[in-house]
């Protein structure tokens, strides 16, 4: 019997060990699990701030889980555990494959230990470069040169980012693999949450920083919207530490009564949500992806998106209407635009042509062929 492939999958996030639930990291879990159809996986991730011990090893969630332990700012510190920790992974787990998530973190630690056991690594791009400071000459440009000079395969999220990637790095190759998603799961014509009589939209974020989701424009739209009379009601689902600060925006601009804020959802009830509405939104600023986007669309759902990077190039035409980021105006518009333009989208092509681009056991073959490339290349 031919020997399975050993995958490691070293994450820049995860989920603090001890946890109920996952909570970071939820697509690489998903994809690595995926991916167990066809190869053996193990996860590593170099910066748990919150283990006491130097290094952990146990299987969570169903998937062997290395983690070591984090002190930001040390650098020096921080490779010295990640040699420590890959040299027992190499000695347990022996990966053919090294799979590093974000080549300024994950992937400039990888990138030492695949060369010091002639290991080849694939580097998966999440961040975007806006905020990854490789568009600065930053330290985090170096770090992610190191890493895609050290890869055997640099892969990024969506077209936008391996755009600018390669204009940054145009000695380095980049590809487009998108993030995988699982099938949603969910119960169909519930109408729970649905507001006859008004347009109904939804936006799902996760309100960790004051600007980048584009929550305030989004907001101030549905105040223009409202004076001028039309009847739109706004979904947001999702937490985060500034949730009730657009909770309080809404009752300051006098819409708290067409803003409908569901929190944190499980997945099953954030499905339900969404397939009610009658389009999606994504006002973000910047994106390198939109998983969010990629889930509304394997509901069916058009998306009025703004030209934050990753969404716009997610979403084809036939899918829905991209405009303008950090402008209220403009973002009215959208919805207007939407609103006239609802009838004529064939949810039906928008959910096959998600599900070709996006569904997850399409994306885990995509990763299997460039596996069993890489190491056809190494002979």
């Amino acid at each position: 019997m031919e020997k399975r492939m050993n995958v490691l999958m070293i994450v820049s996030w995860y989920t603090p060990r001890g946890r109920d639930k996952l909570e970071a990291g939820v697509f690489h879990y998903e994809q690595s699990v995926d991916l167990t159809k066809y190869c053996n996986v193990a996860v590593y991730f170099p910066f748990d701030q919150e283990i006491s011990e130097s290094e952990t090893t146990a299987l969570e969630w169903g998937l062997l889980t290395y983690r070591s332990s984090y002190t930001p700012g040390k650098i020096f510190r921080t490779k010295n555990q990640v040699k420590k920790t890959m040299a027992r992974i190499i000695k347990e787990f022996q990966p053919d494959i090294i799979h590093a998530h974000c080549g300024g973190a994950a992937g400039f630690y990888a990138s030492f230990s695949a060369d010091q056991y002639g290991i080849p690594m694939v580097v998966t791009e999440h961040s975007p470069v806006e905020l990854s400071g490789v568009n600065r000459r930053s330290i985090g440009y170096y770090f992610s040169k190191r890493a895609y000079g050290h890869s055997r395969a640099n892969i990024c999220v969506s077209r936008d980012s391996r755009d600018k990637l390669a204009a940054i790095y145009p000695k380095y190759p980049f590809e487009v693999i998108y993030n995988g998603i699982i099938l949603p799961e969910y119960r169909e014509n519930t109408k729970k949450y649905y507001r006859d009589g008004y347009v109904n939209a939804v936006i799902v974020a996760i309100l960790y920083d004051l600007e980048i989701k584009g929550m305030k424009y989004l907001l101030e739209a549905m105040k223009l919207l409202k004076g001028q009379g039309k009847k739109f009601i706004l979904h947001h689902i999702g937490a985060g530490e500034y949730l009730e600060h657009f909770r309080q925006m809404a009752v300051e601009l006098g819409i708290d009564d067409i803003c409908v804020f569901h929190g944190g959802c499980q997945r099953s009830q954030l499905y339900e949500i969404v397939n009610e509405m009658d389009f999606f939104v994504s006002a973000s600023l910047v994106e390198c992806s939109g998983v969010s986007v990629q889930e509304a669309m394997l509901l069916g759902k058009p998306v009025l998106g703004t030209n934050s990077g990753g969404v716009d190039s997610l979403v084809p035409k036939q899918a829905g209407h991209i405009v303008e980021k950090a402008n209220a105006q403009v973002l009215a518009q959208g919805m207007e635009y939407m609103e006239r333009k609802l009838s004529s989208y064939d949810r039906t092509w928008i959910r096959d042509y998600a599900r070709e681009s996006f569904e997850i056991g399409n994306i885990s073959r995509k990763y299997m062929a460039l596996y069993e490339r890489i190491l056809g290349e190494r002979g």
